[in-house]
């Protein structure tokens, strides 16, 4: 189960990022993640709510952008969806040739961590911080 690495890897990044902002909570985390990295979303997100446990990302949540599966012909450089299941797919629908190379499907990245900052500190009737005195 390479989900439990993955997010391992996640939860570390987001909290570091957060700790280092001053951060009292995250709200969100924003991943983008390719097909071809043949994450089950609903075991990631259930070792992402364990690991963050105890963590300013505990009540975090996920927001995941799935990337299709793309690729470039070497041939006439065009960008089409492929279905590795489907062989129909696997040939460029401008030229006809099956020469091409990756060009979407592998990302996993960490697009946004929304946090909540430090409260605000409490301010007295005059303007001043509630530590100065009025006067």
């Amino acid at each position: 189960m390479h989900e439990m690495a993955l997010t391992r890897n996640v939860v570390d990044v987001v909290v570091e990022a957060a700790e280092a902002a001053g951060a009292v909570e995250v709200r969100a985390v924003h991943l983008t993640i390719g097909y071809m990295r043949d994450i089950v979303e609903d075991i990631f997100e259930r070792c992402f709510t364990y690991m963050a446990r105890g963590t300013v990302a505990e009540k975090a949540e996920l927001v995941i952008t799935r990337v299709p599966f793309t690729v470039r012909c070497n041939k006439c450089d065009h960008v089409y969806y492929i279905d590795v299941n489907k062989e129909e797919t696997w040939v460029c629908p401008s030229c006809g040739e099956r020469d091409y190379k990756l060009n979407s499907g592998m990302e996993f990245y960490i697009n946004d961590i929304e946090i909540v900052g430090p409260a605000a500190p409490e301010v007295e009737a005059c303007g001043q911080e509630k530590a100065d005195t009025c006067g």
